[in-house]
């Protein structure tokens, strides 16, 4: 029996160190038409990113971090999207989606709504891989902000990050020395490495004229990105869209 428990403490270890040093790959979705349809783009516009920040507490609560917000959204996130896509060779247009201008068009505040709400709902299908194909849709609603921005593509983008509070952290260490203690037991070296944060990202590419999405990629192999790091935030998208092509020279 002990020489059984040491084999799958072994192999655990073993998988874990697996999944760490891979974890620089992301997970990359197209479109079917992708390839003939990336060489009629020429612009981008960024749809208002998704963010949500959270500290997460001893007791497993979540509790908003409304400050980081804005970093994440204009500083981190909207700033390196369009510095990585003017370096691809791409036209990035301004696309105001702002507090003012949607009190001032009610009508365009609902339209936002009902996209986010789908894309939401898209990202949810994707991750449950729902199609055989890659043919999601967020609906030809977004030809609006095509018209406002004058696109061919929109980026839509969720960030999710949490920060473990020292309770948590605490907490963390106390079960790794646990682990420690049981595997030397059984002469097994364990090194437990307690993660005390982590960011989600979500990139998704929408043809802006009827809502396919033509380009996917998330973070989700290697999500260890502190939500309170600028430059981790940017690096991290930087990454993501590394594989992204750059403007097709075809006419």
């Amino acid at each position: 029996m002990k020489s059984i428990i040491k084999r799958l403490l072994v192999t655990f270890t073993v998988l874990i160190y697996t999944v760490s040093i891979s974890g620089c790959a992301s997970s990359i979705k197209k479109h079917p038409e992708f390839k003939k349809r990336h060489q009629l783009i020429r612009s981008v516009a960024m749809i208002p990113p998704e963010v949500a920040a959270y500290k997460l507490t001893f007791k497993g609560d979540k509790v908003p971090m409304d400050e980081l917000v804005l970093m994440v959204m204009e500083l981190a996130t909207t700033s390196e999207l369009k510095s990585v896509f003017e370096k691809k060779g791409y036209d990035v247009k301004e696309l105001d989606l702002s507090e003012g201008i949607l009190q001032a068009e009610p009508e365009l505040r609902a339209i936002l709504f009902d996209v986010k709400k789908i894309f939401k709902t898209a990202l949810e299908d994707i991750q449950r891989r729902k199609k055989k194909k890659f043919t999601y849709t967020l609906g030809p609603d977004v030809n609006v902000f095509a018209d406002r921005a004058d696109c061919d593509i929109l980026v839509f983008v969720c960030e999710e990050g949490l920060k473990k509070s020292t309770g948590e952290i605490v907490k963390d260490v106390v079960k790794g020395a646990l682990i420690t203690a049981a595997a030397a037991c059984i002469g097994v070296i364990y090194i437990p490495m307690p993660k005390t944060f982590a960011t989600i990202i979500h990139i998704t590419i929408v043809d802006a004229n009827d809502g396919a999405i033509l380009w996917y990629t998330n973070n989700r192999l290697n999500p260890n990105v502190d939500p309170e790091s600028e430059k981790q935030l940017r690096g991290a998208i930087r990454r993501m869209l590394k594989r992204f092509p750059k403007v097709s020279q075809s006419s």
